[in-house]
């Protein structure tokens, strides 16, 4: 009797435990797309498409908004956006999935897959990345050739080949973490030669079909873009593996669910769980210049109390795509949307569907990680010290140049040349503070440190992680070819299949008597780049620092063709316009 009475109560209150957790969803499921609506119009967004499952149930599929606002066509659950980016996980996927089918082991060097591949390099030692450095980032290639990246018309992965045979790799493989789409690209290529069938194919065949994503591919989509409000054409064509995919938030959802914790080892599963799990796990920590990088294979990982964020944004202007997911409670958020104004939004929905989802499985601690402890205590360097430290930068911010000034620094940073002070602290700190409208406030927190003959610097966020932006300048005298070469330049070897990227650019020698070289960009959007150059002979130069901004680690080149100067950069012949 008392057996049958336990049981019996036991039951109940599993039913009660259900019955509200039942509840709750619905509630969940009711306001949720009001909150949706509204962050959509607060943030200027046309159109969007959400996707949530918890606990590997989906809890909402939904459209919101238009896909052409102009001829009021609403966005549906199956509209379809460039996402950018997250077409790096879509590779990722492939790559792991002849992994887990024991066809190639991502350990070996890539030039074991493709023989033909081959770089130049101002460092010494053999190019010895493997698919593994690619796959997270460590292999020591730039962001991108730019030149090409974005076009018109479709071009065969092979061609990457070409294009590698003439630009330098920024670093040995293993020393520094450089986001790259052009290394996702080499994979992508990886994928075509040990298949022996096109890499859109395989993706198609062995991906989207075994995973359902019915509204996947490569190419152009019909859905209209905004930029600040107005629709704007995205280019067509990118490489497929870093930013060619077209898909849905549902599908990218199905794609989540592959790297989903299981209650136990599924020995038939998509790919091996044992391999899925390593995709989430931090690679490369102990590199020379990790420090903070909280990356596994392209997904970005970030370890909390008990469970695991997981996500991986991508921009194919101005198209927005967000991947968030929780692999130990089975849960994701995808949010794709058709306006560059959308990131606030991204942030704003995975939120709010997070509060739930920490709520239902009482996730303790919310997603803030344990702050690093480090000491902050202002303090004096040595003249030696302060000499070392002082001089130019070339960071993603553009040139950063450090004046010693009694016990602190002077600053000047950016093309804008703003002026501040760097107070000096524990642990290699920089605190820059600035004067607005006479008042002092405190801009950022900086560091350095120096590795190898490298002075490199970065930002240290709140919770004291720290993340590599750039690096110091060398002092050498400018050789007189470069000298004579300053003035404005534009680029010659635009081709029909171009987007017209690079708009103009100038190479001078600045009030630091640094050269510095101004790229001025008006496709897809308005970006200007000031790079600092440090001359390594009469014809070459390179951009120093790791960052993940374009050009960072680069190679520049100079000649003089018919007594006109060129340059070369990422892909770009550049030539000196009459004065």
């Amino acid at each position: 009797m008392k057996l049958y009475i336990r049981i019996t109560l036991f039951l109940l209150c599993t039913g009660i435990c259900a019955q509200k957790q039942n509840k709750e969803l619905a509630d969940f499921q009711k306001s949720f797309p009001d909150f949706v609506s509204k962050k959509m119009k607060k943030h200027n967004v046309f159109g969007a498409n959400v996707s949530v499952i918890i606990d590997n149930d989906l809890a909402m599929d939904k459209g919101f908004g238009f896909s052409d606002s102009e001829n009021t066509k609403s966005t549906e659950s199956d509209t379809r956006y460039p996402i950018g980016s997250v077409s790096k996980v879509v590779t990722l996927t492939a790559v792991l999935k002849l992994y887990s089918d024991g066809i190639i082991d991502i350990d070996r060097t890539y030039t074991d897959y493709v023989s033909d591949f081959t770089m130049k390099k101002h460092f010494s030692g053999p190019i010895n990345f493997t698919v593994r450095h690619l796959l997270s980032h460590y292999a020591g290639l730039p962001r991108l050739r730019a030149k090409g990246f974005l076009k018109k018309e479709y071009l065969p992965l092979d061609s990457l080949l070409r294009d590698s045979r003439n630009e330098y790799l920024i670093a040995p493989a293993g020393k520094v973490h450089q986001y790259s789409d052009w290394g996702t690209d080499l994979l992508a290529l990886l994928v075509q030669r040990v298949t022996k069938m096109p890499y859109e194919e395989f993706v198609v065949s062995h991906i989207f079909k075994p995973l359902d994503m019915n509204n996947s591919g490569f190419g152009p989509v019909d859905s209209k873009g905004y930029f600040n409000g107005k629709e704007t054409k995205t280019y067509e064509y990118s490489w497929p593996g870093s930013d060619g995919v077209y898909s849905t938030a549902s599908d990218l959802a199905k794609l989540c669910q592959v790297y989903f914790v299981n209650g136990e080892m599924v020995p038939n599963s998509f790919l091996k769980p044992e391999i899925a799990q390593e995709a989430l796990t931090l690679q490369f920590i102990d590199a020379p210049m990790a420090y903070n990088e909280q990356i596994g294979l392209m997904w970005d990982v970030r370890p909390l109390r008990g469970f695991k964020r997981v996500k991986k944004a991508g921009i194919h202007e101005p198209f927005y795509t967000y991947v968030f997911f929780i692999p130990e409670y089975r849960s994701c958020v995808v949010i794709c949307s058709n306006s560059n104004a959308s990131s606030q939004l991204h942030w704003d929905v995975w939120s709010k569907a997070f509060d739930f989802i920490a709520k239902k499985f009482n996730l303790k601690g919310g997603q803030r990680p344990k702050k690093k402890q480090r000491n902050s205590g202002r303090i004096n360097l040595t003249k030696v010290q302060m000499e070392e430290l002082e001089g130019a930068y070339s960071t993603y911010l553009g040139i950063l140049n450090l004046k010693p000034d009694g016990d602190r620094l002077d600053v000047v940073l950016g093309p804008d040349k703003r002026k501040g002070v760097a107070t000096i602290h524990e642990d290699n700190l920089l605190k820059l503070s600035v004067k607005i409208m006479g008042i002092k406030i405190h801009a950022m927190d900086m560091f350095w440190d120096k590795i190898g003959d490298e002075l490199i610097v970065g930002v240290q966020y709140k919770n004291g992680n720290r993340r590599i932006g750039g690096s110091k300048i060398k002092k050498r005298p400018i050789p007189n070819s470069w000298k004579q070469a300053v003035g404005f330049y534009e680029v010659v070897n635009y081709e029909n299949r171009d987007y017209r990227t690079i708009d103009k650019a100038e190479l001078l020698i600045n009030e630091f008597g640094v050269l510095e070289l101004r790229v001025y960009v008006s496709y897809p959007s308005d970006i200007d780049f000031q790079l600092g150059l440090s001359t390594i002979s009469e014809d070459m130069a390179i951009i120093p620092g790791y960052n993940f901004e374009f050009f960072g680690g680069e190679t520049v080149e100079l000649s003089k063709e018919k007594d006109v100067f060129e340059l070369k950069l990422s892909g770009y012949k550049l030539q000196k316009m009459e004065d």
